[in-house]
Order: C-alpha cells, then structure tokens, then sequence
C-alpha cells in the first residue's frame, strides 16, 4: 500500500489546480458532517451512493487508514481516490484476490481493448486458471513493450520466458 500512496502522492503533486479541486470535491463529499475526516460510516455511505460495494476489499479503510486513527484524512483519501480513477482495484481471476502491485495480463485480451484477464503471482506460477489464450505478461512488462505488435497478431514480441499454456 505504501507504493500506492506513493503514486497518488506523485500524481496529486502534478495534478492541474482544476484537478485537485475536483479532488478536494471528492475529499468533502466523503466527509459529511464536515469535521475533517471520514469515519467509517461516511466511508460506507459513499461505497453503497455509488454502487462500490461489492468491487472493493472488506480491509480497504483500514488499509488506508495510515497512521491507524481510525478515519481518512485527505492525504488518505487521495490514496482511495487515485484508487478509483486509475482503476487500480484490480482481482485476480484465478483466486479473486486484490491485485496491489505486480500482476500478469493476457497480452490478447488487452490488445483487444477489452475486460482484461488478470493473475496474481501466484495463479500464474501454479496455473491456477483456465483461459483461452496462453501470453501473458506481467504489467510492468507489458507497459514496456511494443502493444502495436500484439494488435497485429505478432505474439513474438512477448519474451520467450513468459509464454504459457493454460491447464
């Protein structure tokens, strides 16, 4: 969690003046009574209002709870913010685990700009999955890579190591 922080951090100190009021929106639309902070309950409120319940983790509050007081102040939320605009909740499809860091992607299925096809570690080390296509990539590999290659068919682009079947 402290990487995500981090980036949020990153993207919220070169956000545009217009953005980041459009963050501290966001901030006093979480905080309800004004005080400063989201409680749990305010944080609740705002997952059922905007249909976020069943797509975030049970522990997210507390892991986003950083200095463990029990609320959200706004360094917080602009963690849980980043979160949600940059769509970094993303599960597992091999166990349906939350995906913080590291994961593997289906180069076709994201080339094809569609849902993409997300393992963990460890679902990709253990084959723990079942899919139609066999490349995939880790994301940091695949942000490195030459997508144009993949849109045309040209699966050589991925590195030798990494192709695998499915079970």
């Amino acid at each position: 969690m402290e990487e995500m922080r981090g980036a949020a951090m990153a993207y919220y100190a070169n956000m545009s003046i217009d953005q980041q009021q459009k963050l501290l929106s966001f901030y006093k639309s979480l905080d309800t009574n004004g005080d400063g902070k989201v409680s749990i309950p305010e944080y609740l409120d705002f997952l059922v209002k905007k249909g976020y319940t069943r797509h975030m983790p049970s522990n997210l509050f507390k892991l986003l709870d950083e200095n463990n007081d029990g609320t959200l102040d706004f360094e917080e939320c602009v963690t849980f913010f980043y979160m949600i605009n940059v769509r970094r909740l993303v599960i597992c499809d091999g166990c349906g685990s939350y995906l913080w860091g590291l994961y593997f992607l289906c180069v076709k299925c994201y080339s094809a700009r569609k849902r993409t096809y997300d393992l963990c570690c460890s679902c990709y080390r253990n084959k723990n999955f079942i899919h139609a296509h066999s490349n995939f990539l880790d994301n940091c590999a695949l942000l490195r890579t030459n997508t144009k290659n993949f849109e045309y068919g040209d699966e050589q682009t991925c590195i030798s190591a990494y192709p695998l079947q499915s079970p």
